[in-house]
């Protein structure tokens, strides 16, 4: 997976978004990361969502929506 960005949620959680390829389809994943108890180490929870990048568009058009509230 290749890291396009990332948020800091706490001083221990951050969300990652990733690009990469599984069974040759291209898929999204936006999971949260929680850091190890010693160390600067991050690690992947089960937290998150992945999908295919075919569903990019309409991802972004729901994210749009959030502007709207």
């Amino acid at each position: 997976m290749k890291q396009i960005g990332e948020l800091e949620i706490t001083d221990n959680k951050k969300i990652v978004l990733s690009v990469g390829e599984f069974r040759g389809a291209e898929r999204v994943d936006l999971r949260q990361y929680v850091k190890v108890k010693e160390g600067n180490e991050y690690i992947p929870t089960p937290k998150g969502i992945n999908f295919s990048a075919e569903w990019i568009e309409d991802f972004l058009k729901m994210v749009e929506k959030l502007k709207e509230i």
